[in-house]
């Protein structure tokens, strides 16, 4: 019964693709449902029935702002807030610019204490700082929302700075008109030049040519010793030796009615970069304090 629930609110998220504002009572009755699962089961369980509403409200801005700011302030659903936010840091993670939200419907405190709690949650910098921005544009005569986007400027630049950057600086940002981003955009620009006009150690300059050379000469210099240490072992005149090569290709088997035929796939490696908050790798301790006290809302 449960899972039909879940399934109509689905429906509903879904019809609002086209209009947002269609389907924000499914997000009060996804929370109402929610609630109700989480006391007559699991918390894994109930999150596993509600994961497909979260992850299609999370492809809407719309519906993201107007959860968000329902539930991260409600404390009966913080936990469901927090399970939004990692589907949504999951979509923005890699996003060139800063996500735009409209906040003008959003009452302004709560506004701004949801994008206090934003940061105190870590959530992806496309996403805590796209909602401070867009304070500026909901409120921008609010002289508490200026406050709160100043400290919350600062929040981002002292711990996220080459993320903050590279975000306030694309092409396709839609917060190039406000003077905060811009201030601190300047700020950030500043910052690197001055890092770059530092001397640098060539070790640390190296083309990938020479680290190919240096890795090279690093695995026959190991190679040599082992095998001057197995040639003096006694242990080892009378045990095998087996060696593995890690290759570039993979194979893999295909059955063609009843033929099997192998063919081989080139391999090639992904990476994702994150940056880290900068206190997590300098005082990890004064950097959750101060985390979180942007729960409580912006320091006076």
């Amino acid at each position: 019964m449960s899972g039909e629930k879940f399934y109509e609110i689905y429906r509903k998220l879904t019809l609002g693709r086209s209009k947002p504002e269609d389907a924000f009572s499914a997000i009060d009755e996804l929370a109402r449902v929610w609630r109700d699962r989480k006391a007559a089961t699991s918390l894994e369980q109930s999150f596993a029935e509600a994961g497909s509403c979260l992850h299609e409200i999370a492809q809407s801005s719309a519906m993201f702002a107007k959860a968000m700011s329902r539930w991260l302030s409600t404390r009966e659903d913080v936990e469901l807030a927090k399970a939004l936010l990692h589907k949504g840091s999951v979509q923005h993670l890699q996003q060139p610019a800063a996500e735009l939200y409209d906040l003008s419907t959003i009452d302004e405190a709560t506004a701004i204490l949801v994008g206090c709690r934003l940061c105190t949650c870590i959530a992806t910098p496309a996403i805590s700082l796209g909602w401070a921005l867009s304070l500026c544009l909901a409120y921008p005569t609010s002289g508490k929302v200026q406050h709160a986007v100043d400290g919350l400027l600062e929040y981002h630049v002292n711990e996220f700075p080459l993320t903050t950057r590279r975000l306030l600086s694309a092409d396709e940002s839609p917060f190039k008109g406000i003077a905060l981003a811009a201030t601190a955009l300047a700020f950030l620009d500043d910052q690197e030049a001055q890092l770059s006009s530092l001397p640098k150690l060539r070790e640390f300059a190296m083309t990938p040519e020479m680290r190919l050379t240096l890795s090279s000469l690093r695995r026959r210099e190991g190679r040599d010793i082992n095998h001057h240490a197995r040639k003096k072992s006694v242990f080892m005149q009378f045990c095998k030796v087996e060696q593995f090569k890690y290759s570039h290709k993979t194979a893999l088997e295909f059955t063609d009615g009843e033929q099997v035929h192998e063919t081989s796939m080139e391999m090639s490696s992904y990476g994702v970069e994150v940056e880290l908050p900068v206190s997590e790798r300098t005082d990890p301790q004064a950097g959750m304090l101060s985390r979180r006290r942007l729960w409580r809302g912006v320091p006076k």
